[in-house]
């Protein structure tokens, strides 16, 4: 069993693995790097809509 630190850790590496990799994608994509973060931006506006959206009473 892993302790909590351990899987932060983990998380974290996988995490910034996936991000690399996007990012990667993107570049070669031909996005520039205002697109990304206008990207990001919009990635982050769903997220805020979703949790949003689950915390509203039913």
């Amino acid at each position: 069993m892993q302790s909590p630190s351990t899987d932060q850790h983990l998380l974290r590496n996988r995490n910034r693995a996936v991000a690399r990799s996007f990012y990667r994608q993107l570049r070669t994509e031909g996005f520039t790097h205002q697109q990304i973060i206008e990207l990001s931006t919009t990635l982050l506006d769903f997220v805020t809509e979703d949790l949003k959206d689950h915390s509203a009473p039913q």
